[in-house]
């Protein structure tokens, strides 16, 4: 990964995202001391690790909703019922 100097960075950003784009990313350097890093953006792939990880815990999260969810003797079963005011 290329090191780049803030001054530097500064004036080309583009070509410089473009280069990071390309490569491994790049490293910005402020008084030569690391400060930041561009790195290329990747999506995962479907069928990933990362998806199953992210279907587990929307799974999770759904059983949650669905049937409340228990604070301390009090179950709040519906939005209706968290904000409701006797």
């Amino acid at each position: 990964m290329r090191q780049v100097q803030l001054r530097e960075e500064d004036k080309q950003l583009a070509a410089l995202i473009a280069e990071a784009e390309a490569a491994e990313g790049l490293t910005i350097l402020r008084a030569g001391k690391p400060v930041a890093k561009i790195i290329p953006f990747t999506v995962p792939e479907a069928g990933s690790a990362l998806d199953a990880e992210r279907e587990a815990a929307r799974t999770e999260l759904r059983r949650i909703m669905d049937h409340g969810y228990e604070l301390g003797g009090y179950r709040i079963a519906s939005r209706d019922e968290l904000y409701d005011r006797d």
